[in-house]
């Protein structure tokens, strides 16, 4: 199986959240699936934890920390470019006002489905849109 993670099952599994326990618990039985992290990714990740350094919410020590944790995560799985095709459907999904989503969601969801991926997300409303799409959603709980 090819498993997609969105930005917010990273988190849950790097940074301590409610829903990091049952992250990394799922995480760990991934052992022989492939696992895809994304581009799009790697810009929330950092994005965050440099607002939370600003905000005060870390700080830098946190913060370097935080990131090389996502670059060990990243380097045991499957790396994601995005392509033409992935914004192509994310467009198309966007456009779909049943689906409600911001456009970075939109393009996890493409790429997840281009991938031929089970999506995993804490995202409710990604999650609906995956159903939506035909996508299959990886059961976290």
């Amino acid at each position: 199986m090819t498993v997609y993670l969105d930005t917010s099952v990273v988190v849950a599994i790097l940074i301590d959240e409610p829903s990091s326990e049952i992250a990394r618990a799922w995480f760990r039985r991934l052992a022989d699936d492939d696992v895809i992290v994304a581009d799009l990714a790697a810009v929330e990740f950092a994005a965050g934890i440099s607002r939370w350094l600003r905000m005060g919410r870390i700080d830098v020590g946190q913060a370097e920390f935080a990131l090389a944790s996502f670059d060990m995560l990243r380097a045991q799985c499957l790396s994601h470019t995005h392509g033409r095709n992935d914004f192509a459907l994310a467009e198309l999904i966007a456009r779909d006002f049943t689906t409600r989503l911001l456009a970075p969601d939109a393009l996890h969801l493409a790429s997840a489905k281009n991938a031929g991926a089970t999506l995993a997300t804490f995202d409710a409303r990604l999650a609906d849109a995956a159903r939506m799409q035909g996508i299959e959603v990886a059961a976290l709980g």
